[in-house]
């Protein structure tokens, strides 16, 4: 009687192999659910018009999602709701890729357009909104509610260079904060845009655009309109991001 090592048939051998690969997937499987990042904030990180027309709008809108922890989740699915001025709803779902454009192409509503508000929830948890964007037919965009991963007011529109945020000065008076961006792309602090210099204009737009200040690569304005706008001047290029709003509280932000 043969009493050496058990002989194993090839059927077996197959069987045992197929067996090996199906646990190596399914741990994969498990591994990769197991690090998925969930959705816990969207945002639309930027939009343009590109055609207006009776009651046709066509613009186009760039989605992103975080982590709890702030990182970018790089696909998602979320559901675009479309609300325009003339009484047209048209919400519907896809899957993004946070920082790519999509286009949309509206039709509905009775009569003329003057603009499209558009707003993200995230199809795996519905908690996670957007701030709502409103494009005008005349190219402005405004950003009117939070939106994002934090309360910058220029998601977009200069900060990789500034980063402007709505804030308060030491008497518990709105002022905007700006930070910059080191290597690592972290925060340093720059300086304020203190409620000393809106604080003549409130209510009182002056005659001409008026400067009133700059911090580290940031200029801020009164404008004949009421509103206030900052400026990032890009250090590199001949270029500058314009982000136009009212205070205080600091709402209806746009971009020109």
């Amino acid at each position: 009687m043969f009493t050496g090592i058990p002989f194993i048939s090839l059927l077996e051998k197959t069987m045992h192999k197929k067996l090996f690969i199906t646990a190596c997937l399914l741990f994969s499987i498990v591994s990769v659910a197991a690090f998925a990042q969930s959705v816990t904030s969207i945002a639309i990180v930027g939009a343009s018009l590109l055609q207006c027309t009776g009651n046709v709008i066509e613009g186009k809108i760039t989605p992103a999602a975080y982590s709890s922890s702030g990182a970018t989740i790089g696909s998602f699915s979320a559901t675009q709701y479309y609300t325009t001025s003339n009484g047209g709803v048209a919400p519907q779902s896809a899957t993004f890729t946070s920082g790519a454009n999509y286009t949309f192409y509206l039709a509905v509503g009775t009569g003329a357009v003057t603009y499209a508000d558009v707003y993200l929830i995230s199809d795996d948890n519905p908690a996670a909104k957007s701030g709502t964007v409103r494009i005008h037919c005349d190219g402005r965009v405004e950003f009117l509610g939070r939106n994002g991963a934090d309360d910058r007011m220029n998601y977009a529109n200069g900060d990789l260079i500034n980063v402007l945020y709505s804030s308060f000065d030491s008497e518990g008076k709105g002022a905007v904060k700006v930070f910059s961006l080191d290597a690592d792309s972290v925060g340093v602090f720059e300086g304020s845009f203190g409620y000393e210099l809106f604080e003549p204009y409130l209510d009182n737009p002056p005659a001409v655009n008026t400067f009133l200040g700059r911090v580290n690569y940031s200029r801020l304005y009164a404008l004949t309109s009421g509103e206030f706008q900052i400026i990032v001047d890009d250090p590199l290029e001949a270029k500058t991001y314009t982000t136009v709003f009212s205070a205080f509280p600091i709402s209806a932000i746009y971009f020109n």
